[in-house]
Formats: structure tokens, sequence, C-alpha cells
């Protein structure tokens, strides 16, 4: 299968010295990549530079075709990234998917279908602030899956949830990966996705 994602040697660094360092990771359509790692480790950092809006210090990044970080931008969404771009607390469901469907540029996009896969249960008038932490989460999931993109990148998958609520987010991440891209997620243990990523990468954290 070819690669739709590969990063060969990947860093990134800040004046404090590496986020991340050596990081060499290939996917192909369809398959679902699992980044584990301790807090501190450079796990959002990571998906950022995966998805073009960080620029690494070192290594090669090719994603479907192009190593153009402005390219990779259009070719990888980003589902959440903690802390840079999340689905906003203050409004309401109804209004993050309005949003999403004025901005794009895919054909027929069906929001309740892809909910559905990924298993979110919310009404659109309910705020995003006061879903459970896994609902928000497949909210962001559903909401890039509209636009249909080669990856999909979405950072801690685990966040609130207990082992059993983390391997559910992950067959998530499954089902929306056997709809055509790849999906790279984070998450701190590796242990629930066992037998539903196809992918690890273990981050040990930088200095």
């Amino acid at each position: 299968m070819e690669a739709v994602l590969a990063a060969e040697g990947l860093g990134a660094r800040t004046r404090r010295g590496p986020v991340f360092s050596g990081v060499t990771v290939r996917a192909g359509p369809g398959e679902v990549v699992a980044v584990c790692g301790p807090g501190g480790s450079g796990r959002t950092s990571l998906l950022l530079t995966l998805a073009g809006r960080m620029r690494p210090a070192e290594g090669a990044l090719v994603v479907a075709g192009t190593s153009d970080a402005a390219r990779i931008r259009d070719r990888v969404v980003v589902a959440r990234a903690t802390g840079a771009a999340e689905p906003e607390p203050e409004l309401r469901v109804g209004q993050l998917v309005t949003e999403r469907l004025l901005s794009l540029r895919a054909d027929d996009p069906d929001f309740d279908a892809a909910g559905d896969l990924v298993g979110l249960r919310a009404d659109d008038q309910e705020l995003v602030r006061d879903l459970p932490d896994a609902q928000v989460t497949r909210l962001a999931l559903a909401l890039a899956l509209l636009e249909k993109a080669p990856v999909i990148v979405l950072d801690d998958l685990d966040r609130g949830a207990d082992t059993a609520g983390q391997v559910a987010l992950w067959s998530a991440a499954r089902r929306a990966a056997r709809t055509g891209p790849a999906v790279v997620a984070t998450a701190v243990e590796p242990s629930p996705a066992h037998g539903l990523a196809d992918v690890f990468t273990h981050l040990r954290g930088g200095s």
C-alpha cells in the first residue's frame, strides 16, 4: 500500500530545546496511527507538524504526494489539537456543523452520517462545553470527516476516558479510517489501541 503520510526522522524544537525528534512513521489510506507518550512528550506538536502547521527542524515529511507545507495543510484536517484548534466550547453543536458546512468544498457532506459512524450522541442545541469529553472527541472527528481529506489528526483521543472508553474511541477512529483517510490520533497509553490501530509511534519526550 502506498503511504499517504510518510515522515522520516522528523523533529521539532523550540528555544528551550527539542520537542520531539527522530520520528519515522508511514500510513496508508484507511490506516489508524496511534501516537503515544506521556505529557510533555510532544504529541500535540507532532500532530501540528504532520498537518503542516508547525515547521520541522529536521527530517522529511510527505503527505499525499507533496512536501510543501501549504499543500500539506490542504490535505490534512486537524480535528483537534489541544490548545491550538478545538471545537469552540461556547458554541452549540448545530452552530459548529453549520460553520463547517459553509466552509467545505467537498460534495454532498452528510454530518448525520458522519456522526452516526463515530457514535456521536449530541443534540444540535447542546453547548459543546456541556458535552461529555468522549462526545466532544466524537464531534471533532465527525466534523473532520466532512472534509474528505486524505489525513485526519486528532489530539488527546483519551481525554476524560477510562480504559473501556478509550477502546470505544479507538474503535470510532477505526470506523472513520475505513471511509478512506488515514487517522492519526494521540493518547498517553497505547494498550487501548491494540487491535484497532495499524501503526504505533511512541514518544519519549523532549528536554
